[in-house]
Parts: C-alpha cells; sequence; structure tokens
C-alpha cells in the first residue's frame, strides 16, 4: 500500500514538477476571445440539436406505428425551447465565462505560488524518507 504512495510522491516530487509554472494564461483565453469565437458554435450546436427528428423513435418506443405526423416532429417541438431565449441564454453564459477567466487571470500568480510552494514541500519530505536500501534493525 505504502509503495504505490511513495512512488506516486516521488513522480510528483522530480525536478520537472519542482519548475516554475507559467504566470499567464494564452492571450486567447485570458482576453475572452475564444469565447467570443465558441458563441457562434454553441448557437449553431444548439440549432442542430434543435432541428434533430425523434418522432419516429418516439413511435418505437411507445411500440405503435409510425404516424405522418411523427415523421415532422423535432426536438424543438417536444422541449417547448424558444430559440431567441436560447441564444440570449447563450450569450449571459458567454459574458458568465468571460468573467470566470478574468477570476481566474486575476488568482493565476498566487494559484501559481501555492502550487510552487506543495512541490518544495514534497521535494523536502522525499528528501527525508529513509532509504529503501538503508538496512533494517
Amino acid at each position: 500500500m505504502r509503495l504505490p504512495l511513495l512512488l506516486a510522491a516521488i513522480g510528483i516530487a522530480t525536478p520537472a514538477a519542482a519548475q516554475p509554472l507559467p504566470n499567464q494564461l494564452p492571450p486567447e483565453i485570458a482576453s475572452g476571445q475564444i469565447i467570443d469565437q465558441l458563441e457562434p458554435v454553441a448557437r449553431g450546436l444548439s440549432r442542430a440539436l434543435l432541428d434533430l427528428p425523434v418522432g419516429e423513435i418516439e413511435a418505437a418506443v411507445e411500440n405503435r406505428p409510425l404516424r405522418p405526423q411523427d415523421r415532422n416532429k423535432r426536438v424543438r417541438d417536444m422541449a417547448g425551447v424558444d430559440q431567441r431565449e436560447l441564444d440570449r441564454s447563450i450569450a449571459a453564459g458567454s459574458e458568465t465565462l468571460k468573467a470566470a477567466g478574468q477570476a481566474l487571470v486575476r488568482a493565476l500568480p498566487a494559484i501559481t505560488r501555492s502550487l510552487n510552494q506543495v512541490g518544495d514541500e514534497l521535494g523536502r519530505v522525499m528528501n527525508n524518507l529513509p532509504s529503501p536500501t538503508y538496512p533494517r534493525r
């Protein structure tokens, strides 16, 4: 039980892990540019998903014959979702994601310092462990 934990700790406390972490996010994430690029993608995906036909599946699940109106039934009809309301929700979510990205940018230096301190502490702990080759008494 102790051996896997020891090996995991050794893997964490290697010199590569002790390297300082970068203090900044890529500019497209920090500025929210990627969110602006993903918003139209989310809108397109929502439209595509709402337009999926489900009438035939519904008829099969209900174990009944397929009716002509089943062929035209879409997810949009069953969910009762208005596309404009969904677009507004996506835009609001985009603003929330941008704000979260800005908060992450502000917190990143403190997170980096804390992770570097953890790496240093793990290195000290690993240096104080007895050697497995040391003879037992």
